[in-house]
């Protein structure tokens, strides 16, 4: 009995699949934008929706002046000060007088998909999905001594995006009060939190600004120079600060300095004018803090999203060794291929009896386990210094020898 519809004469079945995926990492150096257009004239005013992702290329000078004066567009220009072109997807909401209506604004609705969660459809509308996170100037306030809504929401959508980062700004008053501000977000791995402010020269003046745009650029930028999210874009200088808006002290091996305090405290900050000292992110509690460094969960969410799409094109087909054998494959190139940039350590791929009973291979479910671990970057270098007092019998040594060179009967070295 033929397998197949029966046929006199010959056939060609054609499959031009790729039978092992390519796991490749997204560019995720597009930036999501969420603010007001407070100071849009009237006749630029429809052409920019409200409440849904809208391209903005920092290319096109002319929609970036459509904007008008304001946050929006001081944001890009500090995003263009550090060196990078980067596509935005913005989500313009509605400008309001009173600050918790604002904030109000730019949380949005998730099910509605406004405000801040309006970047969610970036992919489906725009086909730009997000790595960071912004919405400058309305991340630092703690209203009604609680967690800031929009850090809030960013934190959502960035964990649904998976592989991106929010960029939020602390407040500026104390180091304190910006500890106080990222204790609220110490199991959130998705969050950075600047402190102080920045000032920065902005059309023709010294001005303060928040500081989050700059780091989110520099992030970009380390992207653009190495081709892949797996390095760390700290201990560099920002191109566009002029230095913080108030003192951060830090010296070499003093651990009570203000920069080392709010690092470990999960904040970011600069040092010496403009050096970029923000190497973990809000994470500090103990049950997520092992991935408090931006370098590894960055580097971990990438993999974990890149495997999803690429991995798509095995649904469907019949579960059994060969297929096991396909997904381990593409897997294991996937992650030898990161291995040899230095990204993960090592890496091993389990199928597991317990994982898969007969019930669940039944249904069509299978499980792997990818276990791997992320290259660390170095944060904290010690060096043990002590006398060495032997050193002084090289030295007794060293001088008998050269006596001994000048060959005079009267010249004697002895023990």
């Amino acid at each position: 009995m033929s397998a197949t519809t029966p046929f006199v004469g010959t056939r060609v079945f054609s499959n031009l699949r790729d039978t092992i995926a390519a796991i490749d990492t997204r560019d995720s150096t597009a930036i999501g934008l969420c603010l007001p257009l407070p100071n849009i004239s009237a006749a630029d005013n429809g052409k920019i929706p409200m409440d849904e992702p809208f391209r903005i290329s920092m290319d096109d000078a002319a929609t970036i002046a459509m904007l008008g004066p304001g946050l929006a567009q001081d944001t890009i220009n500090q995003i263009a000060s550090e060196g990078i072109i980067a596509d935005i997807a913005f989500s313009r909401v509605a400008a309001k007088t009173d600050l918790e209506q604002q904030i109000a604004a730019i949380v949005g609705s998730a099910s509605q998909k406004t405000g801040m969660f309006a970047l969610l459809e970036a992919k489906d509308q725009l086909k730009l999905e997000p790595g960071a996170l912004l919405a400058p100037g309305h991340t630092s306030q703690r209203i009604g001594g609680a967690k800031n809504p929009v850090a809030m929401a960013m934190d959502t959508v960035a964990t649904q995006i998976i592989d991106c980062i929010a960029y939020v700004d602390a407040p500026s008053t104390s180091r304190e009060a910006a500890a106080a501000y990222a204790a609220d977000f110490a199991t959130s791995l998705n969050v950075v939190a600047m402190y102080p402010a920045a000032r920065v020269y902005l059309e023709g003046q010294d001005v303060v600004r928040p500081l989050s745009p700059h780091v989110a650029a520099a992030t970009v930028r380390r992207d653009k120079e190495v081709g892949n999210p797996f390095k760390s874009a700290w201990n560099r200088p920002l191109l566009g600060v002029r230095g913080p808006s108030q003192r951060v002290t830090y010296r070499d091996g003093d651990t009570t300095s203000d920069a080392n305090y709010l690092c470990q405290n999960g904040l970011g900050t600069i040092i010496e004018g403009n050096l970029l000292w923000a190497p973990y992110t809000t994470a500090t509690d103990p049950t997520v803090r092992a991935y408090r460094q931006i370098k590894r969960i960055r580097t971990r969410r990438s993999i974990e999203k890149a495997m999803l799409r690429a991995l798509r094109q095995y649904l469907s087909e019949d579960v059994g060794p060969h297929l096991v054998q396909l997904l381990a494959r593409s897997l294991a190139e996937a992650c030898e291929e990161r291995k040899a940039l230095g990204a993960i350590i090592d890496f091993q791929i389990v199928y597991s009896k317990s994982l898969n009973p007969g019930t669940f291979l039944r249904d069509g479910g299978l499980r792997l386990k990818l276990r791997f671990e992320e290259t660390p970057g170095l944060t904290d270098l010690q060096i043990y210094t002590e006398p060495q007092p032997e050193a002084f019998d090289v030295l007794s040594a060293a001088i008998a020898a050269s006596l001994q060179t000048l060959g005079g009967i009267n010249v004697v070295a002895t023990d």
